[in-house]
């Protein structure tokens, strides 16, 4: 194995780590009574910020959703990202704080988070018995047909720690590229004595 070949798998394994960036972010839907609460793990490098996402399931884009829904006439329950069709995800044309508190961040029309045309949308795309979009903002449990609007609440980010290497995950690391530096020098060493 050659040096340059080596520097590239290295390089390589050090890019794709760092490109993968996911962020997620804790939300409550609450009204009539009832509430959703959950949260939606997006990939950041695919989410256009600003912009006006609309990400059909499944998708790169979207790592991960769940929802509870409790105190609903129908629908309560625990659900996936398999019971979604879809993940929208609209800033209204404003670059959003993605590391703070979204709702009331503002746009050029309401604030984000009003349950209105004029400041964005996050919602999800279900159909029964998973919540529902049926406006701005704003979920209805049982795919929408329960009666009772939730609107979004809080939607804030989660630091999501990268595990560290255990001690012996470090050990193996350091004896891999030991080695293969080993084998470099080795491989130099014999490639200059005469033959």
């Amino acid at each position: 194995m050659t040096a340059a070949l080596l520097g590239a798998i290295l390089l390589a394994a050090t890019a794709t780590a760092a490109l993968a960036s996911p962020i997620k972010f804790n939300f409550t839907f609450a009204g009539g009574g009832a509430t959703a609460k959950g949260f939606v793990v997006f990939e950041s490098t695919l989410l256009s910020n600003p912009g006006s996402n609309s990400f059909i399931l499944p998708n790169p884009a979207v790592l991960d959703v769940q929802v509870t829904v409790s105190g609903a006439a129908a629908g309560n329950g625990t659900f996936g990202i398999a019971s979604f069709g879809e993940v929208f995800f609209d800033t209204h044309g404003a670059t959003l704080n993605l590391g703070k508190e979204l709702v009331g961040q503002p746009t050029p029309g309401s604030p984000w988070g009003t349950p209105d045309s004029h400041g964005g949308d996050c919602c999800f795309g279900a159909s029964a018995p998973a919540p529902n979009n049926i406006y701005y903002f704003t979920l209805g449990a049982n795919g929408g047909r329960s009666g009772e609007s939730m609107v979004l609440q809080t939607m804030a980010p989660v630091v999501l720690s990268v595990p560290a290497l255990d001690d012996w995950s470090r050990l193996a690391l350091a004896l891999m590229v030991g080695g293969a530096g080993v084998v470099l020098i080795r491989r130099r060493h014999s490639a200059r004595l005469p033959g």
